[in-house]
């Protein structure tokens, strides 16, 4: 039998995306600690994936400093926060030194956190009683499971799921009607953009995706986007480029929003991303693009979704593009549109086999 906690404080200190994919992990906490007060601590600005989240009692968010002293004194407040929590478990997630610390001055009987295979300099590992040493080649949902192995539990379920409110879908459907699409329309949001550009297709290959969405299957297109200027420039050149109308909601959309807009879409096409792992926690068909990262350990695992890149002997190579500094990849960039639209065409008339209905619909809070 497990042992009990009272408050479980769980730190995922990293990106949109790895937030999603550690909610198999919550929702196994609670099942496994059904009375025990379960906090997680995350970056601001990735707060909102947690939002309605049924699994937490509460999110404490990171939240860095303009200047050296406003980065102290957040940091301050944030130390006397976690130490008020008194937490006596505490999970760190990312392998971070920050993490580690958190979890020293959190006063954890109990801080359990990945070994590293990295040699640094200062070694994080004392600051737990104890670290998991994972296999090699696990996806990293399953990575983030094998916590539970040190806490005698069993996963209540692998695959991600997030939740949004009626208010969260009637804001989106407000900005889809203002855009010319209803509530019962069927829609396909195109996520093409990434900070670092390893990650990102063609303009012209999206342009051409989005003309066939409309041409073939009568489907408006919804590109989306952060608001840094790069890649709103970067949707601006995909619409130029179509010769038919393509919706661009780039960085209008808020985080809970989103959630909204991809789970009510009838499909998703996106890089390997933030956005792509909701697409997957919403039960939304996903078409991903992958390059030089490696699907089998960051791709979407849902039944349908489907994974599409080059087939070369250097894929995956793993690295931040063929420059070494996360400006573009080959693999992408000679990605063709040949090779992409079957699988949309795949998705779209598996969507027409089941009714539109999509496979792992969360339910609204």
């Amino acid at each position: 039998m497990p042992e009990a906690y009272e408050h479980i404080l769980v730190s995922k200190l990293r990106h949109l995306g790895d937030v999603v994919i550690i909610t198999p992990l919550l929702r196994s906490l609670r099942s496994c600690y059904p009375r025990a007060v379960i906090s997680v601590l995350v970056n601001r600005g990735t707060e909102g994936v947690l939002d309605g989240f049924p699994f937490v009692d509460r999110v404490l968010v990171l939240k860095r400093g303009k200047n050296a002293l406003a980065d102290v004194m957040s940091q301050w407040h944030l130390i006397r926060d976690i130490r008020d929590l008194k937490a006596d478990l505490f999970i760190a997630l990312t392998g971070s030194d920050r993490e580690a610390l958190y979890g020293f001055l959190s006063g954890a009987k109990r801080r359990i956190g990945f070994r590293s295979r990295k040699k640094k300099t200062f070694d994080r590992h004392f600051l737990f009683t104890e670290t998991v040493n994972p296999a090699p080649g696990l996806h990293i949902v399953d990575h983030q499971l094998e916590m539970l192995k040190h806490l005698a539990c069993g996963p209540a379920g692998r695959d991600p799921v997030l939740y949004w409110s009626a208010e969260d879908e009637a804001a989106c459907n407000d900005r889809l009607s203002a855009a010319g699409i209803s509530a019962v329309d069927a829609y396909a949001v195109v996520h093409p953009t990434a900070p670092k550009g390893y990650k990102m297709w063609r303009m012209e290959g999206y342009a051409a995706l989005c003309d066939y969405l409309h041409n073939t299957w009568h489907v408006p297109t919804v590109l989306i986007s952060g608001p840094d200027k790069r890649e709103r420039t970067f949707l601006d050149g995909i619409r130029r480029r179509a010769e038919h109308t393509v919706h661009d909601l780039g960085g209008q959309v808020n985080l809970k929003e989103l959630k909204a807009l991809i789970g009510r879409a009838a499909l998703f096409v996106g890089v390997d991303s933030g956005p792509m792992h909701i697409a997957e926690a919403v039960g939304t068909p996903v078409v991903a693009l992958f390059g030089s990262q490696d699907p089998e350990r960051w791709g979407p695992r849902g039944a349908a979704d489907i994974v599409v890149r080059k087939n070369w002997d250097c894929v995956p190579c793993r690295k931040e593009g063929c420059d070494g500094n996360g400006s573009w990849s080959r693999c992408l960039d000679e990605l063709t549109v040949e090779e992409v639209l079957p699988a949309v065409a795949l998705q779209m008339e598996r969507i027409g086999d089941t009714g539109g209905e999509r496979g792992r619909q969360p339910s609204h809070r």
